[in-house]
């Protein structure tokens, strides 16, 4: 059983891992953002080592992607999943 983070403004690290996911993010919504604006994230880790996060990225018009984004230890990045059209007042929650 993984321990999440509270949400946090999101920050320069997963603004740079978010823009590095949005051609994945892009199409596993089947969609293309003009907007993809990061806004928080909750985070885990394991062992110091892996980090899992969940963002709320705005893609403009009262819709987010909530992304699950997975960052080994060699900082390498796999886009797990999404929960797509999210409203921005929607809370972040683990998936």
């Amino acid at each position: 059983m993984s321990h999440w983070s509270p949400v946090k403004p999101v920050t320069s690290k997963v603004e740079n891992i978010c823009s590095e996911m949005k051609p994945q993010v892009q199409e596993k919504a089947n969609a293309q953002f003009d907007v993809y604006v990061p806004i928080d994230f909750i985070s885990t880790n394991e062992h110091g080592v892996n980090y899992t996060y969940v963002v709320k990225v705005d893609v403009g018009g009262d819709k987010c992607v909530h992304a699950k984004i997975f960052e080994a230890g060699g900082g390498k990045l796999i886009l797990q999943d999404i929960l797509y059209p999210k409203t921005t007042n929607e809370n972040l929650v683990p998936f």
